[in-house]
């Protein structure tokens, strides 16, 4: 049976509290494909889409190939951009007539200026022009923020299941059977949704209760009937309603073991909450705790200038604790254009001052003012390794600065290091130094794997602080744990109710 799907997807992850520092989004800041260059950009990536053309390779599904839109986390999106994003998105979706299945990437905390969910709007448009005919199957984030209505606009719903995102093209392959098996009449899928007024602090699966939760969506997808399962962990960084965790899984036939699959994995989630909760470590306490230890170098991650959750890139709080231990260190990457800017103008070989990063006032610290030698100049280009494997990636022009005993890397763009690429990129190898230092909270454990086995997490003021019930709040998200301690979920009772119906059968509970 020969079957023709539309892939295509806007993905953002929104921070609201980052809208408040830099601003929205427009619609230069997302990097756009369709047609043929989406192929040429995400085949054999390690990515979502890269899953999505693989799986329809793979079951000779023919792929019509519509817009992806992409940008890094940062603020929420102007509604203008979306709205020109969702147009030329529909008109590939609408471009491919014969159409029986939309296979979509989506984020799942997306946000439309000012609080409306960018991916229900996505999900909803989609729908609204293919009718409901057509299979519509998306992939989310981990982190996803889901709206309840995506379990009554798609048809199938498929999280990743590690933090760091290793398995995203996995999962993406996962969606794409399970819509073509139903396309093909091989599986009824029944998606259903249990929510908790909960929402987790940046949590690994490497190991520890993040790494046990994952461990039952897995065994929940051994069980008969199980076609996926996910646990979203929820983007804490957004105070919007849709904020909070959730558990979706996918059978084959009627609702109720997706229903008893939900409860149990939202009863373990709950009862152990308290164990997601783990002291933070100041940057000079993580600098000194580094340093302890004899395995070298060890790895230090600055958890709230994490620019992968919307922060700003250029806080100097770990950076400043760096510099002070005196210890040969390495540091990638501070968002700082006007420094980069600086040291193209100067040359390699020439000795600058700078005034490094510090430029969004108390979440970035102030700026480090000191004599730096310019190492090397690049442009920033790199192809990811570990997570995203094979998909390229730019800092933007980039120079290495010799700031007393440290390589720091500053970049003109704002990205999250995932692997030690952008290092090696100016000539830095990790496992000369003692200490190596990366702005990102999780995604770094996979491209780091080879050169340490000692990782630490610094916390310091921060958009992406792991102390997120300490983070100001006005919205709804005050009410979920652990901000509202007092918040109480009934285990064995529905929570919530479907905004949406289709067949008459409500999705979510």
């Amino acid at each position: 049976m020969c079957v023709k799907a539309v892939v295509g997807g806007i993905v953002h992850e929104s921070s609201t509290f980052a809208a408040e520092v830099t601003g929205l989004l427009d619609f230069g800041s997302f990097s756009v494909v369709d047609g043929a260059a989406l192929v040429r950009e995400f085949a054999r990536t390690s990515t979502c889409v890269g899953g999505y053309l693989a799986v329809c390779a793979e079951a000779d599904v023919t792929v019509a190939p519509a817009l992806h839109a992409r940008a890094e986390p940062a603020g929420t999106v102007d509604p203008a951009a979306y709205q020109e994003l969702e147009h030329r998105l529909l008109s590939g979706v609408r471009a491919a007539r014969d159409r029986e299945l939309v296979l979509l990437d989506l984020h799942g905390a997306g946000v439309v200026a000012p609080g409306e969910s960018l991916d229900r709007r996505v999900l909803a448009a989609v729908r609204a022009e293919v009718g409901p005919a057509t299979t519509i199957a998306v992939t989310m984030d981990l982190h996803a923020n889901l709206p309840a209505e995506a379990v009554e606009l798609a048809d199938v719903v498929v999280g990743y299941q590690c933090y760091p995102h290793t398995d995203i093209g996995e999962r993406a392959e996962r969606a794409g059977r399970i819509a073509i098996a139903a396309r093909r009449g091989t599986v009824a899928p029944t998606v259903r949704g249990l929510r908790l007024p909960m929402v987790l602090p940046p949590s690994t699966t490497d190991d520890g209760p993040g790494r046990e939760l994952r461990e039952l969506a897995r065994a929940a997808e051994e069980r008969d009937g199980v076609l996926a399962c996910t646990v979203f962990h929820g983007f804490p960084y957004a105070d919007t309603a849709q904020a909070g965790a959730s558990v979706v899984t996918i059978t084959d036939g009627g609702p109720g073991l997706a229903d008893e699959v939900n409860r149990d994995i939202a009863r373990w989630l709950w009862r152990n909450r308290p164990a997601f909760l783990t002291p933070a470590l100041a940057p000079d306490h993580a600098v000194a705790e580094a340093l302890s230890g004899t395995e070298r170098p060890a790895v230090l991650a600055d958890t709230a200038d994490n620019p992968g959750g919307g922060a700003t890139g250029d806080g100097t709080y770990l950076l400043r604790a760096v510099l002070d231990s005196g210890a040969r260190a390495c540091f990638a990457t501070l968002h700082d254009p006007a420094t980069v800017a600086l040291a193209v103008q100067a040359g390699v070989g020439a000795t600058i001052e700078v005034a490094l990063g510090g430029r969004h006032g108390p979440f970035s610290g102030d700026p480090v003012r000191a004599h730096a030698t310019v190492r090397a100049l690049t442009d920033g280009n790199v192809v990811h390794q570990s997570m995203r494997r094979g998909k390229a990636a730019t800092f933007g022009p980039s120079a290495r600065l010799l700031v007393g005993n440290a390589d720091v890397i500053v970049s003109t763009h704002r990205l999250q290091v995932f692997d030690p690429e952008i290092l090696l990129l100016h000539g830095v190898v990790p496992d000369r130094y003692e200490l190596v230092a990366v702005k990102s909270a999780h995604h770094f454990r996979s491209g780091f794997a080879a050169v340490s086995t000692r990782m630490i997490a610094a916390d310091a003021l921060g958009l992406t602080s792991r102390q997120v019930e300490r983070i100001r709040r006005t919205g709804p998200s005050a009410e979920l744990w652990p901000m509202n301690r007092e918040a109480r979920f009934a285990l064995d009772e529905p929570v919530g109710a479907p905004t949406h119906r289709r067949n008459g059968a409500p999705q979510w509970t």
